[in-house]
């Protein structure tokens, strides 16, 4: 509906409100033309009360046959969204089953619809920015710090110089206009020299650039290049930034102020214009997928957006997605292979067998054993490992180690009865942390110093088992005493400084060895490593996951890129239970085709994603009976708009209701399905409207189209 000049016209508005409300609201004629995507200030009414709320102006509409509060203002220091965006944010509300209201919360942080704190957000943003003329604003010389809290500053860089393979894929890239593009590059062949060389094409294009990292570990050393490039043209989204550092870059993004964007996952919804590319590098990464109340996956919101700014989305990983390889054998996406590691350097690999080092106390009667049966001769890193770590030290190298699994142990059990310690709100047990001192639910939160007594029998004497990175640190610290050495994982994340004082020290040598989680495995540029130790692969190896084998070919094959790229050859050492298993070999001799193909053909056999789209549902509820109850009518209402539909029967599955992995989490129950249909199907014609207007199930459902998870 087209405003009419010289009245009151009326339109939709999404309000940021704790309960996230679509509202008609008056606009009087002295807004004239209110354009869509603008951020307003209107009222709302709550009992007597009426409190302002920051609003998106979504779309002109009829005079509704009710009253309308009329809208205040436009926001300060905000500019107009464009048409692409929202028509993006259209398209995650009905991808995701998400209404639209609760998707506009995604598009800017607290601080924004925070209005009772705005007086105090625009007095800071009045000393950094200067508005020039309408909504151009510039920033304000030597008030904004070209340097963020943590950052390593590289020498600056005007040229971009790369070799015969780099430029022929460059070369490639330039043609491009639009569309996906897969760039499947061995470790270390030097992918974000070609990132960078194309962003800085793109800007002599006059568009703009976002690229995608996917963890906070790896902003530090891409920030640092991108600025060497870029400087104050480059913003910076993710959590390890103060406030006021995220707020600054926030504005800088969305005032226009930055033409190169480099962040997280949430940063897809950096309201950066004029999009030319969108770069997500190790595209693979399932952090890349949020958990949250929107459960959308950031890779595939690039693609999406892309396409909706006619722009270039490069896909880049070393270890590309099975689903990504998949569209890639389609043609949906341009396929380009670099196949040369940079530094040319050879990696050595060895598997130890860590089975001749158990103790196992098997009772006779029982053919089953119990983790209290099993334990290692000396402890839970094998001596060749130290071997190895002695060597490299003694030729002056660094070395990496890698356990997927943080704490001290990973729990304890009572010697008595063989009762886990478990967490009091979730069916898992907890996490032992500071050497055994404090018990921590990586659930919930739930922590506490560790239990004197069994729940079940009162004993008090209890066995760790298990190992995590903190013990594996510990251990080390006792064999090696001058082997100086460092962990990196959540639990010594406090901060971005943090991040980077660990990462640097580890750079410059102060540090001889790394211990971690995976995220040490993923993109890390550290010359001076000749070693890489992986301890257990197959706990990943084993877990009730189709993906599962994916997952560990990827760890093992970005655990090797880490090793030899810089002058010197490398190793990766691998302890395991097992020896020999088709998935370990393909990863270490980097068989990327045979891989593939074998996963292609079991998923097949599964209908499995890429040939189906999964859809998670989850029921869940303090009382176990109603879970129950709820998630029989939710199978029976599927059923029967399926049948009503005629969904041929061949086209869609449905699994369960069954308990989910982790039955309980903070003392609510959880029941799954799990949906498996035809990718021709949009998950929109799969759900009846009756179930999202069911009261008896508001507040206990939940919807996760295309899951990476099912704990």
């Amino acid at each position: 509906m087209a405003p009419e000049l010289g009245k009151t016209k009326f339109g939709k508005f999404g309000v940021v409100s704790a309960t996230g409300l679509l509202l008609t609201y008056a606009i009087p004629a002295s807004f004239k033309d209110l354009k869509e995507g603008t951020f307003c200030l209107v009222p709302m009414r709550s009992g007597k009360n009426v409190k302002n709320y920051v609003a998106l102006f979504l779309e002109y509409c009829a005079e509704p046959n009710f009253t309308c509060q009329h809208i205040i203002q436009q926001i300060p220091y905000t500019r107009i969204l464009s048409q692409h965006y929202i028509s993006f944010l259209h398209w995650i509300s009905e991808y995701y089953l998400h209404p639209l209201e609760k998707i506009i919360p995604l598009i800017a942080p607290q601080f924004l619809w925070n209005t009772e704190k705005h007086t105090s957000l625009f007095k800071r943003l009045n000393k950094h920015f200067k508005l020039l003329q309408s909504d151009e604003y510039c920033i304000v010389e030597n008030k904004y710090k070209e340097k963020l809290k943590g950052e390593i500053l590289y020498p600056k860089r005007d040229a971009i110089f790369l070799n015969n393979e780099q430029s022929a894929v460059y070369d490639n890239l330039t043609s491009l206009s639009e569309g996906v593009v897969l760039l499947h590059g061995v470790t270390g062949s030097g992918k974000t020299e070609i990132y960078l060389k194309y962003a800085q094409y793109i800007l002599s294009k006059q568009k703009s650039v976002l690229i995608l990292v996917p963890e906070i570990s790896l902003t530090p050393q891409m920030t640092s290049r991108f600025r060497a490039l870029f400087g104050t043209s480059l913003a910076i989204v993710h959590s390890g930034l103060t406030s006021l550092e995220y707020e600054m870059e926030w504005f800088k993004i969305h005032l226009g102020l930055a033409k190169v964007v480099l962040g997280v996952r949430t940063s897809i919804f950096s309201s950066l214009q004029n999009i030319g590319l969108i770069i997500v590098d190790e595209e693979h990464e399932s952090s890349y997928k949020s958990q949250d109340s929107v459960s959308y996956h950031a890779r595939d919101l690039a693609i999406v957006r892309a396409k909706k700014e006619n722009a270039v989305c490069i896909l880049g990983s070393a270890t590309p997605s099975i689903d990504s390889m998949y569209n890639a054998t389609l043609k949906k996406y341009h396929y380009i292979k670099l196949t040369e590691k940079y530094s040319k350097q050879k990696v050595d690999h060895f598997i130890i067998d860590s089975k001749k080092y158990l103790q196992i106390n098997k009772k006779k009667s029982n053919p089953y054993l119990k983790s209290s049966q099993v334990s290692f001769t000396d402890d839970v890193i094998c001596p060749e490992i130290y071997e190895f770590l002695n060597h490299k030290k003694s030729l002056n190298e660094q070395s990496i180690i890698i356990l997927n699994r943080r704490g001290y142990v990973n729990f304890a059990i009572c010697s008595q009865c063989a009762t886990p310690l478990k967490c009091p709100k979730c069916s898992v047990t907890t996490t032992l942390h500071q050497k055994g001192k404090i018990e921590i639910c990586h659930y919930c939160g739930f922590r506490e110093f560790i239990r004197k007594s069994c729940s079940t029998c009162q004993g008090n004497n209890f066995i760790f088992k298990g190992v995590g990175t903190q013990q594996i640190e510990s251990l080390i610290k006792e064999k090696i005493p001058d082997l100086k050495i460092a962990r990196l994982d959540r639990d010594v994340l406090t901060s971005n400084s943090k991040l980077t004082k660990i990462l640097d020290d580890f750079r410059t040598q102060k540090t001889d060895c790394l211990v971690g989680t995976q995220m040490l495995a993923k993109g890390h540029d550290f010359p001076l490593v000749t070693l890489v130790v992986v301890l257990h692969v197959e706990d990943a190896l084993f877990l009730p996951d189709f993906r599962s084998g994916e997952r560990t070919y990827q760890l093992l094959n970005q655990a090797m890129g880490r090793a030899a790229r810089g002058e010197k050859s490398g190793t990766v050492v691998l302890q395991s239970l097992i020896t020999g298993h088709p998935i370990i070999d393909f990863a270490l001799t980097n068989n990327s085709d045979e891989f593939f193909n074998r996963e292609l053909t079991l998923r097949k056999y599964g209908f499995h994603p890429p040939f189906s789209r999964q859809i998670l549902i989850e029921i869940s509820g303090k009382n176990k009976d109603k879970v129950d109850y709820l998630a029989n009518k939710v199978k029976i209402l599927l059923i029967h708009f399926w049948q009503e539909q005629k969904i041929e029967t061949n086209s869609i599955r449905l699994a369960g209701p069954y308990p989910a992995v982790i039955e309980k989490i903070n003392n609510s129950y959880r029941i799954q399905l799990c949906i498996s249909s035809i990718k021709e199907i949009h998950p929109f014609y799969l759900f009846p409207n009756t179930l999202f207007n069911d009261k008896e199930l508001i507040g206990h459902f939940k919807i996760d189209v295309d899951p990476i998870s099912f704990l």
